[in-house]
């Protein structure tokens, strides 16, 4: 079994063991979290996020993800599906707020 070592700011380095064998079927979870990204990172813009979300998002990236899984990606993912799930209310608070739509 392949292990991968996590570094944190500040902490020894962890290693958490990668699935011996990935399922057959894909979960929900990771069919709309783990697919490609249409653009590639070049195409992004850099962000801060706070030290305990960056090492647990890494933690859920690199295990459930494997080795193609990247955080631009997952990032992207959950990003496009927030933006979905909550895009009438979204686009209802921006319109009172701002005058015209964002979607």
């Amino acid at each position: 079994m392949k292990k991968i070592i996590l570094f944190g700011r500040g902490k020894a380095p962890q290693e958490v063991p990668t699935p011996q064998v990935a399922p057959a079927v894909k979960t929900k979870y990771e069919n709309v979290f783990f697919k490609k990204a249409e653009i590639s990172t070049r195409s992004g813009k850099g962000v801060y996020i706070r030290k305990e979300f960056h090492e647990r998002i890494m933690q859920i990236v690199h295990v459930i993800g494997g080795e193609d899984a990247t955080l631009f990606e997952y990032l992207d993912n959950v990003l496009a599906d927030h933006f979905a799930t909550h895009k009438d209310e979204i686009s209802t608070l921006y319109k009172e707020k701002y005058k015209t739509d964002i979607f």
